[in-house]
C-alpha cells in the first residue's frame, strides 16, 4: 500500500502563499474569468513546479485538475506566482 496523508486545502486569490511548508500538490481546482494561465513554485522565487494554461470558454467554468500518484512535491511550500484571468485558486496537499 502506497504512502497515504491526510488532504487538506487552502484557497487563494492572486499570487501568494498558499501554504508554507513542504508538501505534496494533490490537486488544483481553479475559478477562471477568461483564459490565462496559472504558475506554482516552490516557495517565493523557487522553481516553477507546476504551469497550467486555461482557454476561453462561451461560460467560464471552473476547472478541476487532479494531480496523479503521489502528487508534486514541494519543498519549501506551496506559492502562487501567476494567477491571470484566475479569479481564485483552491490547492489540495498533503
Amino acid at each position: 500500500m502506497g504512502m497515504q496523508t491526510d488532504v487538506k486545502a487552502a484557497y487563494k486569490a492572486g499570487a501568494g502563499s498558499a501554504y508554507g511548508a513542504p508538501t505534496r500538490l494533490k490537486g488544483v481546482y481553479m475559478d477562471l474569468s477568461g483564459a490565462g494561465t496559472l504558475e506554482l513554485t516552490d516557495g517565493n522565487g523557487g522553481a516553477t513546479l507546476l504551469k497550467l494554461t486555461t482557454i476561453a470558454a462561451p461560460t467560464q467554468n471552473p476547472v478541476y485538475v487532479p494531480i496523479p500518484g503521489e502528487g508534486i512535491k514541494f519543498d519549501s511550500g506551496i506559492y502562487v506566482k501567476t494567477a491571470t484571468n484566475i479569479t481564485a485558486v483552491t490547492v489540495f496537499y498533503g
